[in-house]
């Protein structure tokens, strides 16, 4: 199997100084595609099995830059996902509120409305008509004061 690997506790290292311990996850498994992507080309050139050796090389290899660009790698996946999380939240917040305004409030609202104007109409036509039978007649007098207008 070989000696211990210490690519891990190193991209934890980073995780605990900016305390990122979930884009240290994602590092480290960009780490291990990586190696597995190396091991496969290595086996495929080689026809064999890859020697610790190279294997020791390869780890070596793995400098500070080396991780500095899984890291990167990593928060920006995390990035997209989050912005990608945040659209579909907000697509599905906007989906949910018009369906909310069309089958609740909104339909509500305008019955609310309609039974007003119709309570509005028939008080304005019992008034006239009250008013008409005690002999006073609004229309009449509206078309008077018309009259008296240029």
């Amino acid at each position: 199997m070989g000696d211990y690997n210490p690519i891990f506790e190193r991209i934890l290292a980073r995780a605990q100084q900016e305390d990122d311990l979930i884009t240290a996850y994602i590092a480290y498994g960009i780490y291990k595609e990586r190696k597995r992507d190396f091991l496969i080309d290595q086996k495929e050139k080689i026809g064999a099995p890859v020697p610790q050796a190279t294997i020791e090389i390869y780890h070596d290899g793995w400098n500070d830059g080396q991780i500095d660009l899984a890291w990167n790698k990593a928060a920006g996946m995390l990035a997209t996902f989050a912005v990608s999380y945040a659209d579909e939240e907000k697509k599905e917040a906007v989906r949910s509120a018009l369906k909310e305004a069309v089958r609740g409030k909104f339909w509500k609202d305008v019955g609310v409305n309609a039974v007003a104007n119709l309570f509005f109409a028939v008080g304005t036509i019992a008034l006239y008509l009250l008013l008409k039978f005690i002999g006073f007649d609004l229309i009449d007098k509206l078309r008077t004061l018309s009259s008296w207008l240029p």
